[in-house]
């Protein structure tokens, strides 16, 4: 069995560096999609997913359809922000 040169080690090792860049990069763009949401009276950080989805799983007038499956908590991908849409 012939024995790979230095050359070829080294091509191989910086196209991990890549595939790990890529596939970290990926990762942070899906983890960061999540829109921030606005703070008002029915937003805040201790209201439980069950009271969200009581407005954002209906077709309430104005207010957005959620848009995945729902989760155990809207914080961990939403954040709350004071910025006006």
């Amino acid at each position: 069995m012939a024995k790979k040169s230095d050359g070829t080690r080294n091509f191989y090792r910086f196209m991990m560096l890549i595939g790990i860049g890529v596939i970290g990069s990926l990762g942070y763009s899906f983890i960061s999609a999540a829109p921030d949401f606005r703070k008002s009276e029915y937003h805040q950080a201790g209201t439980p997913a069950k009271d969200c989805m009581e407005c954002h799983i209906q077709a309430v007038e104005k207010i957005p359809i959620m848009p995945h499956r729902p989760m155990g908590d809207c914080t961990t991908c939403h954040t709350l922000t004071d910025k006006p849409y």
